[in-house]
């Protein structure tokens, strides 16, 4: 026994773009994804602070000083991640606004 459906030619499909919705922006082909961006950061901010800690702990200073240190290399290391994120052109540079 069949059971009769409705007519669905005239529906829209909910899949399609709407007329007045923004398209999303088209990624160019080969463009850095989200592990990427987190692999860039965990190479420019984790491994120069873990090298400082266990170089100047290699060198003799003490345990709190080179962890203090090794976290300070991290935090400059950190504050030149977004500059470094916008030349590579993973990030757009931001518009400045007109005063």
């Amino acid at each position: 026994m069949q059971t009769s459906r409705p007519d669905t030619s005239d529906a829209p499909d909910a899949r399609a773009p709407r007329p007045g919705a923004p398209a999303p922006p088209a990624k160019p082909k080969g463009s850095a994804g989200i592990g990427s961006i987190f692999i860039l950061a965990f190479l420019v901010i984790l491994v120069p602070g873990v090298t400082a800690y266990a170089l100047l702990r290699l060198a003799g200073l003490a345990i709190g000083p080179a962890g203090l240190l090794g976290l300070l290399v991290m935090f400059i290391c950190l504050g030149l991640y977004p500059s470094l994120l916008q030349r590579l052109g993973w990030v757009r540079r931001r518009t400045r606004r007109p005063r």
